[in-house]
């Protein structure tokens, strides 16, 4: 990526009305003091790999001017948002970041129990970028407005109430980790029954995906790197503890955390493919990163001071998806009602550049000789996939029945010692996960186990299993 070390200049609106601040008519400088109640003025980073360029126009990176919407108690903003702010004027909004009663974010409560609800708190959020819209309308410079996790939620439900006029070609709507987004956390929990009244009880509302047609011709991107459940939530009906596990351990490493396969490292991810949606202007670009579970491996080694190169990485990651594949982020996954196609649709464009003309971004190579092969697909050739244990359950209750006389029974119970099925630890986190057994122990003793499984290939039959 290119480092950007230039001065930003200053840009003034003479004559701009700006309503919701209080002046009747004045010029408005993005560093205006004027604009110091909705969003302060955001430091710039003394190093930066600048991703910009990525969705704006180089000839306009100079220029551009960035407000960024925080996620929840977002102490991991300045290095996510280094390089989307790189050496340009930006402001961050104001807002609690909290939720109750799990989070006093920038609120002023002392304990979680006495914060904002998520959605009182993203409210707040949601007005101030619709007054940054209104200060910012008609601006002669590229203006970015990002959200992150709550901060995408919140600039999402902005940009759908915008009035006509504030989202013009010169404005891009960066959405990075949607929880709202087609195979994000509120899509996927909207399937789930009585997930409704549970978020209503943390004052979440259940409001699911958006739909890209309420945002009109604004440009929209959103981002997602894969694993992360806020944007791609993992949900097996049949797996709910695994599901949960991989869940969790994708929010510590991809979404919580700023390491090198993270959104803090974009430009160290490889992009996967790029999606549409049919109705709007929204853009899905989908990153690649390795496995939640093998990622866990890789920050407990990084924890403890070991090195750990890109083969055993490679390993984990091979192990991992074996045990729970990652689902598919495509247009037959999104959530229902959201119509998402791989082509771009015609007359769709994303970037203008310094002459006012359309250009586009450049396209991810899906055939022939260069094109990406995603990480997270479990190879068919591998010697331990699901035959050997997928059949491993069913000589257990069976061998004693086939055998006859009383006086064998002590012999047919040999086997469960021996071949795949002699692993007890696994079987037994595998069955209990599985929901295919008739034993009351669904959920029991797997947390202390599930660590160990993507470790071991061996732990590959629970897909099978159930």
């Amino acid at each position: 990526m290119v480092k950007l070390k230039g001065k930003v200049a200053a840009t003034t609106l003479a004559g701009l009305m700006v309503t919701g601040i209080g002046a009747p008519a004045w010029g408005v400088d993005p560093t205006d003091a004027a604009l110091d109640q909705y969003a302060d003025l955001g430091p710039r980073p003394a190093e930066f790999d600048d991703v910009l360029g990525t969705w704006v126009d180089a000839g306009r990176l100079g220029s551009a001017f960035v407000v960024v919407t925080p996620g929840t108690d977002d102490t991991g903003l300045a290095e996510r948002t280094a390089g989307l702010v790189g050496d340009r004027e930006n402001r961050i909004i104001k807002y609690p970041e909290s939720i109750w009663p799990l989070a006093s974010g920038k609120s002023d409560s002392l304990l979680p129990l006495f914060a904002p609800t998520y959605d009182e708190s993203k409210e707040v959020a949601v007005s101030a970028n619709l007054e940054m819209m209104r200060a910012l309308a008609g601006a002669p410079y590229v203006v970015v407005y990002t959200g992150y996790s709550q901060g995408a939620d919140a600039l999402g439900n902005a940009a759908e109430r915008a009035e006509p006029g504030l989202l013009g070609e010169n404005t891009l709507i960066l959405l990075v980790s949607d929880p709202r987004g087609p195979w994000g956390l509120k899509a996927g929990l909207a399937k789930i029954p009585f997930s409704a009244p549970v978020m209503a009880l943390v004052g979440a509302e259940s409001d699911g995906a958006r739909d890209p047609a309420d945002t009109g011709d604004a440009q929209v991107v959103q981002v997602i790197v894969k694993g992360d459940p806020v944007a791609d939530w993992q949900w097996n009906p049949l797996r709910p503890v695994s599901s949960l596990l991989v869940d969790l351990a994708g929010f510590i490493t991809i979404h919580a955390g700023t390491g090198p396969y993270s959104y803090a490292n974009l430009d160290g991810l490889t992009l996967e493919k790029t999606l549409y949606s049919a109705d709007g202007n929204t853009t899905y670009e989908v990153y690649d990163t390795y496995h939640p579970l093998a990622l866990v491996n890789w920050m407990i080694a990084d924890a403890l001071g070991f090195d750990v190169d890109e083969e055993q990485l490679e390993e984990w990651d091979r192990q991992a998806e074996l045990f729970y594949p990652l689902q598919e982020i495509s247009p037959e996954t999104a959530a229902p009602g959201v119509k998402v196609v791989t082509d771009q649709p015609a007359g769709r464009h994303r970037l203008v550049d310094g002459n006012g003309d359309h250009v586009q971004a450049p396209d991810v190579v899906t055939t022939g000789a260069g094109a990406y092969v995603p990480r997270h697909a479990a190879p068919d050739s591998d010697p331990a996939p699901a035959d050997p244990e997928a059949q491993a359950p069913e000589p257990a209750p069976t061998a004693p029945e086939t055998t006859g006389p009383a006086t064998t029974a002590p012999e047919t119970t040999a086997p469960e010692t021996t071949g795949p099925a002699a692993t007890g630890p696994t079987t037994a986190t595998d069955a209990t996960d599985s929901g295919t057994t008739d034993s009351g122990t669904t959920d029991s003793g797997t947390t202390g186990e599930q660590p160990e499984a993507p470790t071991a290939a061996d732990d590959a039959p629970e897909d099978d299993a159930a």
